[in-house]
């Protein structure tokens, strides 16, 4: 069994759609909803697995981190609202984590050495983004430990680059590689207009910042070197 944790801030259509959809799959236990935007339908219309938080101004990407420490299984599946991950694709993810437990299993790969590029790679990688990931709890949670050193780090939104932290946090736990698997998904359309690397121009600059951080927090290595 896993936990979905999911965010909504400005796609509420596709983040009610996607808890009715994961909601029916037989081996997803429960859905957490961090809502980082305008109120959504009251929780008593969900289905019964879904757990909705809401807040009252947006607490940044790193709620998903804290919304995920409350799950009450060992496998964690983190998305995104702009994507929708059919049961087969998330059961082979879900799979695949049982034979690696302290890795990350997504769907979309990132190089981050010699300096992060966007991209989307497959295969062994050092980061995986939190749009389509299974990891352990032990890992999210140890992600989420360490986010007050990345507080100098400022960003938009508040806390991007999460996903970073929850990978190197799942290298220093594995020390092995996480793994993104060119699995079948589907992307919503007209989602990317408010896409953080579309809303904040030093998007790609500021993770080049955290991966950084984080080899130097993870792994005691400067700048520049691999883990």
């Amino acid at each position: 069994m896993l936990t979905v944790v999911m965010l909504n801030w400005a796609r509420p259509k596709y983040a009610l759609r996607n808890m009715q959809l994961y909601a029916s799959y037989s081996f997803v236990k429960h859905i957490l909803c961090f809502n980082n935007g305008a109120p959504l339908i009251p929780a008593k219309h969900l289905p019964k697995k879904c757990v909705l938080v809401e807040s009252s101004s947006d607490l940044g990407v790193t709620s998903r981190l804290a919304a995920a420490s409350l799950a009450s299984t060992e496998a964690l599946f983190h998305t995104d609202d702009d994507i929708a991950v059919p049961e087969k694709t998330l059961r082979a993810l879900y799979d695949s984590w049982t034979r690696s437990r302290f890795s990350c299993h997504g769907l979309y790969g990132r190089i981050a050495y010699p300096t992060y590029r966007y991209g989307n790679v497959y295969g062994p990688v050092e980061v995986v983004l939190t749009r389509a990931v299974v990891c352990s709890i032990r890992v999210n949670n140890l992600a989420l430990s360490v986010t007050d050193l990345f507080s100098d780090l400022h960003s938009k939104p508040r806390g991007n680059g999460e996903d970073i932290i929850l990978s190197f946090a799942a290298l220093a736990a594995s020390r092995k590689a996480n793994v993104a698997y060119p699995f079948s998904a589907t992307n919503y359309p007209s989602c990317d207009d408010v896409a953080i690397h579309k809303r904040w121009a030093g998007h790609l600059e500021h993770r080049g910042r955290v991966v950084s951080r984080c080899r130097e927090i993870f792994f005691g290595n400067r700048a520049g070197q691999r883990w």
